[in-house]
């Protein structure tokens, strides 16, 4: 889990992981925190001991935690996702029973107003497509691909699923995580869009302007 100021949302994502039906101690929880000035860090140590301070993008972030998992498998989470509690054990199943090395969790957006509902209605589009990159994966197929591209910020999802569906089988479960996006604005909206644009001239660069995808 990436964190960085997030003791609103990050206590229910914890509660989500120890409420699933898989064993829990099966289940290695890992925060790394991009130095957090509120109790995010507090908050966090009531459920592990596995605490780490790295930054500064997610995708560094991302890396470094998966280095620290001693599992087979790697589940990366935002601190605003919520677990539905089936998450875990259906992608465990799913990649132990069919031979899939990844795969893609269905996404639900929760929180309150009108864009709330257009992002939802949005985010239904994409999944299993390589705007959704998978988020449960084998972590010697993550590593052979060398993880997520520190270089790319915004874009580093949809290129680390492209590189891994090259390794390995992909699926899609059926239970969902719900991203809480709290009470989003037009403006917020906006905002977020030009964040994960910024580096949209170096994806194009790395994967080439013709590139059909």
């Amino acid at each position: 889990i990436t964190t960085k100021n997030e003791e609103m949302n990050i206590k229910n994502c914890l509660e989500s992981i120890k409420n699933q039906d898989f064993r829990e101690e099966k289940i290695e929880i890992i925060v790394v925190d991009n130095n957090s000035s509120d109790r995010t860090k507090e908050i966090a140590r009531i459920y592990t001991d596995k605490i780490y301070n790295f930054g500064s993008e997610r995708s560094a972030q991302r890396n470094f935690g998966v280095r620290q998992a001693n599992g087979k498998y790697v589940l990366y989470l935002d601190a605003d996702m919520i677990l539905s509690q089936e998450v875990i054990r259906e992608c465990f199943n799913k990649c132990e029973n069919e031979g899939c090395m990844a795969l893609y969790i269905p996404e639900r957006i929760k929180g309150k107003g009108f864009w709330i509902k257009v992002r939802d209605f949005e985010r239904s589009f994409y999944d299993a497509t390589v705007i959704d990159c998978v988020r449960f994966f084998r972590k010697d197929k993550f590593s052979e691909i060398g993880g997520f591209d520190e270089s790319l910020t915004g874009p580093e999802d949809w290129d680390l699923d492209r590189r891994i569906s090259r390794v390995g089988n992909t699926g899609i479960i059926n239970s969902p995580i719900y991203h809480n996006e709290s009470r989003l604005s037009l403006g917020k909206y906006l905002n977020k869009k030009s964040y994960y644009a910024q580096d949209f001239q170096r994806y194009i660069n790395k994967w080439g302007r013709n590139d059909p995808v």
